[in-house]
């Protein structure tokens, strides 16, 4: 229905009222209402006020305005493999994965919490399910599992620096994160060895 409310609009010659979108399109007003709300908040249409010279609150007028429309699928895992591979390609992509990974991690990072405690949160909103263990944090789960079979160098990179860069935030030096991939083919495996400034 809503692409029926924003395809009538796009298709009227000049700013209609809820009632000419209701007639146009067989929508009940009140849906229409709805998604026009939508619309509206997407920057899809804009209102105007119509002239107005007698008693009752004036109507709005509704326009389509030139935009993408925010609401279509999105396919970030094919933008994922492009921006991996394309940084596959490049000289030095071990140090530029890593310089990217950390600089996201640390914007990352929430600098008032523990350090061990703020990079288990932030792995676990990345979707790594990790689990601290006897010897550093295990990731469960690998949210670029596909990506990080096929070029697990600039991957597990990121990866790396992501948790130095949450590390970098609480100032310590973190430069000694390691990461031990498919480790029994089930987890990889976080050492960190990370000292103060």
């Amino acid at each position: 229905m809503r692409d029926a409310v924003l395809t009538a609009l796009h298709e009227a010659d000049a700013p209609v009222t809820v009632a000419d979108l209701a007639m146009t399109t067989g929508i009940a007003p009140t849906t229409v209402r709805f998604h026009l709300r939508a619309l509206v908040d997407d920057g899809l249409v804009v209102t105007e006020t119509a002239r107005h010279d007698g008693p009752g609150r004036p109507r709005l007028l509704y326009q389509s305005r030139p935009a993408m429309d925010p609401s279509g699928p999105r396919n970030y895992e094919l933008l994922a493999g492009v921006a991996i591979q394309a940084l596959t390609e490049l000289p030095r992509a071990v140090e530029h994965a890593t310089a990217a990974g950390r600089s996201w991690g640390a914007r990352r990072a929430h600098g008032s919490a523990d350090p061990v405690d703020d990079l288990m949160s932030v792995l676990d909103d990345f979707g790594f399910a990790p689990e601290p263990v006897d010897d550093g944090i295990r990731l469960n789960r690998c949210p670029f599992l596909e990506l990080a079979k096929d070029h697990p160098g600039v991957t597990c990179s990121i990866h790396r620096g992501i948790m130095q860069g949450v590390l970098d935030a609480h100032g310590l030096d973190a430069s000694r994160v390691r990461l031990d991939a498919f480790v029994d083919g089930d987890h990889c495996l976080a050492s960190i060895t990370a000292a103060a400034r």
